[in-house]
């Protein structure tokens, strides 16, 4: 039960409390007096008597009634008192003097106060207290200067004050949030638009900054209608767009590639009556140069030299960035040498930069390690982003210990290596195999006070997966957090994909369901690599499912979603869905491109329909859309497959009318068609054709082009063989042994048994043999279409291979294709047509372009078959 305070309690703390009005209003005297005085003494002088009973709950009070009190001459020693003794977040301490203190004196206090206010009670107070105009914008450019991804508070400020009225704020300070807008990449263009609204309803008049402001928003988020629209209202306000307008219009113009529009944008600068300026053609130099057509760039530098603007150093520097991309080194050397020729401009570290970048890229590490000396000769001190080209050079040629070595030499020159140099060498020893060293670069950033970002996670998860060291990847997943980083949706999307290729649905999903229990919110991309995961081992339902999922959750399909499904639906054989799913496409606004072509007319020829295939591709061509290389081929193959010879060889033709190189694939499909056919000397005339002509642009790729034309007899994979003709095309009661010893293949002739062979998606794998003595294997209890019998080989770079299989099928004739899967890919290698009761050839063949470990295996719509 509670008790009434005593009375003698009571008199106790009335004493008590005099005493503290008397301490403050002692200490606020001698702050308001002090400044009156000839040599005002410092604060711990001025307060000595009184210091050592002052406490944190005396401040607010002597600063309230000191900022109020009308004998206060100047503010200067309440700022000295609160910097000593209030601590320097204390919002109490801070608001008695927000409306005494002149702007001069509130900027810098407010940037200093603001980072320490993380929960934004400052901004709730100045939001339900009218300001005076000095607080307006002193508030107004603190929360737009600082970097706190926080100009979304200094407008919604802005807006207040529009509400409330009675402030106005200075046009600089509504120009300052503006421009702070202007430089989020968070913030759209709506939100300037928004703050514009305000900044004339609060009677601003807008000047050329403003507008240049919402020019340059618009221009930088890609809304360059609303950058020209601009403009007009600019003009509504008796403005005309000057240099800086015009110059940041065709600077975005330019590097979104429209060249035209930049023109008619310099056409009508000039009829306005404004000289372009040095800047002007610079940005129409880098604009070329960029695009490779070095001649207009130079055409411009003369006009430039024209109107008296001398090329200075960004003139140079951006030939140079063009030259190199072009892989014009030489002319880009020559460029660096007339620059020190003319003594006009000298060749900076951004020069070098560019050359160095170009060596590695064009030439070798010795001329770029060669430009590095002579940089330093010259006097032009490397930067942290020269030694990041050189790491990153070295680890492309696999000098993997002299890009190591760099730590040291940037150590050496007083730079510290930064995210990016470890991130390049951790990608490149994992790329190397070696994901121990990655590991210890890992924990050496740590210890360096790094913070790694997700670029090192998912670097090294996506090798990790590629080596199919599963566990270690889950390991790593769920360690980040003792290394100072944490997964997102990428990290969880690329060990995800990786159990999808290896058809191993079960972790695929806990991951998906892992990710969404630690609240990381899945992207487009995301769903598409679990839509075509399930896509991939033939749960069609649950990723229909899925893409209903996400659209609920407000995301929008994007064309890789729809290719997925419309392929998977053509896998199935449904190719009524696969094209009611492409008019969904149309439907939803977005245009199909030419994977969606492919794959339809891909579905269509699988399964017999070469006629609406052929109307496809009419229909695709008539209305100007691309085509390329796999749409002819393609039809060509289908063609092939039915014995359409004639037609295949003008479709042949066709793409060279078009200008697409036919691949190894094509001259592969129309080789074998010919042999086939009997036609040699067709085929023989061909393969002279294509050795004479385009030697140059294929030979580099390929060890032998008569690759493409061996039938190999077994299973096997070979490159570099001449072509046999003594191969049959027919299905045959007991297929011939396999030529050249099976390739790169291992026990092709299943004369070992199963050895090296192994059941390929869960399925079961048997032996058997003919009557004759051949012997096969079996692929049993399958469920799937992938469900077969596998082997994994070593494919180097840049190899043509030819690939053959003698196939049979339990009952009835199925399709049969034969697919390589890479760390990258699948790739179908090649198809047939096999049948019961005898064994079919397969023939294919691929060429690839980076080498590393592979997986042979075959893909049938029946529940049985036999390779032999």
């Amino acid at each position: 039960m509670d008790t009434a305070p005593s009375a003698s309690a009571a008199a106790a703390a009335a004493p008590d409390a005099d005493s503290d009005s008397a301490l403050v209003a002692d200490v606020v005297e001698a702050l308001v007096s002090a400044p009156r005085l000839p040599e005002p003494p410092p604060i711990p002088t001025l307060l000595a008597p009184n210091l050592s009973r002052l406490a944190d709950s005396h401040h607010p009070r002597v600063l309230s009634l000191a900022a109020s009190h009308p004998g206060l001459a100047s503010p200067d020693l309440l700022l000295a008192y609160r910097r000593l003794l209030s601590p320097p977040s204390c919002l109490s301490s801070l608001v008695p003097l927000l409306p005494v203190l002149p702007y001069r004196h509130l900027l810098p206090l407010l940037l200093s106060f603001v980072p320490l206010d993380p929960l934004r009670h400052l901004h709730r107070h100045l939001l339900s207290h009218l300001p005076t105009s000095h607080l307006a914008d002193a508030a107004l450019s603190a929360y737009a200067r600082l970097r706190l991804r926080l100009p979304h508070l200094a407008a919604q400020f802005l807006h207040s004050l529009r509400r409330r009225r009675g402030v106005r704020p200075s046009l600089q300070a509504a120009n300052a949030v503006l421009s702070a807008l202007a430089r989020s990449p968070s913030t759209s263009p709506q939100a300037s638009l928004d703050v514009f609204r305000s900044l004339i309803a609060l009677r601003l008049h807008p000047n050329h900054y403003t507008f240049n402001l919402l020019v340059h928003t618009h221009c930088s988020k890609g809304t360059l209608a609303d950058a020209l629209a601009t403009l007009s209202t600019m003009q509504g306000f008796g403005l005309s767009p000057d240099a800086v307008t015009y110059n940041t219009l065709l600077n975005a113009h330019c590097r979104k590639g429209m060249l035209g529009e930049a023109r008619a944008l310099l056409a009508r600068m000039k009829r306005d009556g404004i000289a372009p300026t040095r800047a002007t053609y610079n940005t129409l130099v880098s604009a070329f140069a960029r695009l490779g057509w070095i001649k207009e760039a130079t055409k411009v530098v003369e006009s430039m030299t024209a109107f008296g603007f001398e090329p200075d150093l960004r003139t140079y520097n951006a030939l140079a960035v063009g030259l190199c991309q072009a892989g014009k080194v030489d002319e880009a050397l020559r460029l660096k040498d007339e620059m020190e020729r003319l003594s006009t401009v000298f060749p900076d570290v951004v020069t070098y930069n560019t050359l160095v970048d170009a060596c590695f890229k064009w030439r070798c590490s010795s001329d770029a390690l060669r430009l590095l000396e002579e940089m330093r000769d010259k006097g032009v001190k490397p930067t942290l982003f020269t030694h990041n080209i050189v790491v990153k050079g070295l680890c492309k040629e696999g000098k993997l210990k002299e890009a190591l070595g760099k730590l040291e030499k940037i150590a050496e020159e007083g730079l510290a290596p930064d995210v990016i140099t470890y991130n390049t060498l951790i990608d490149a020893y994992c790329k190397a195999g070696n994901v121990a060293k990655a590991f210890t670069l890992m924990d050496e950033m740590v210890g360096k006070g790094l913070k790694m970002d997700t670029f090192t996670l998912n670097t090294v998860l996506y090798n990790l997966c590629k080596m199919k060291r599963y566990e270690d990847a889950e390991e790593l997943l769920h360690s980040p957090p003792q290394r100072g980083f944490m997964p997102n949706e990428v990290s969880y999307g690329t060990v995800m994909a990786s159990y999808f290729k290896e058809y191993n649905l079960e972790p695929a999903l806990h991951l998906w369901d892992e990710m969404i229990e630690r609240k990381l919110t899945p992207s487009i991309s995301t769903y598409n690599t679990l839509i075509k995961g399930l896509c991939g081992i033939g749960r069609l339902k649950e990723a229909i499912d899925k893409l209903n999922e996400l659209m609920e959750k407000g995301l929008v399909p994007d064309e890789t979603t729809y290719n997925i499904i419309i392929h998977a639906y053509c896998k199935e054989g449904d190719l009524e869905n696969a094209f009611q799913f492409h008019n969904k496409m149309v439907e939803n606004s977005f245009k199909p491109d030419v994977v969606t072509c492919n794959t339809l007319m891909n579905g269509l020829c699988l399964h017999g329909k070469l006629d609406k295939a052929l109307k496809l591709f009419e229909s695709w061509v008539e209305k100007g859309k691309k085509v390329d290389v796999i749409t002819y081929n393609t039809l060509i193959q289908s063609m092939c497959k039915d014995g359409d010879v004639d037609t295949a060889l003008r479709f042949f033709a066709d793409m060279e009318v078009k200008g697409l190189q036919p691949d190894t694939f094509t001259y592969n499909v129309v080789l074998s068609a010919l042999s086939e056919a009997e036609r040699s000397e067709e085929a023989q005339n061909m393969l002279h054709n294509v050795l004479g002509e385009v030697k140059v642009d294929l030979m580099g790729k390929l060890l032998a082009l008569l690759a493409w034309i061996t039938i190999l007899q077994g299973c096997c994979m070979v490159k570099s063989l001449t072509y046999d003709y003594s191969s049959s095309i027919e299905c045959l009661p007991e297929p011939p042994e396999p030529q050249y010893g099976g390739g790169i293949v291992r026990n092709a002739d299943f004369n070992a048994g199963l050895q090296g062979w192994s059941a390929f998606g869960y399925g079961s794998l048997a032996e058997g043999s003919s009557p004759a003595g051949n012997r096969f294997a079996v692929a049993t209890n399958r469920t799937r279409p992938y469900q077969s019998v596998s082997q994994k080989v070593l494919l180097h770079n840049d190899t043509h291979y030819t690939l053959s299989a003698w196939l049979q099928v339990s009952g009835g004739v199925a399709d049969v294709w034969v697919v390589v899967k890479t760390a990258d890919d699948f790739i179908h290698a090649g198809g047939v047509v096999a049948k019961a009761g005898c064994w079919s050839m397969l023939k294919g063949g691929l060429t690839t372009v980076s080498g590393g470990r592979a997986e042979i295996y075959f893909e049938v719509l029946i529940n049985h078959f036999t390779l032999s």
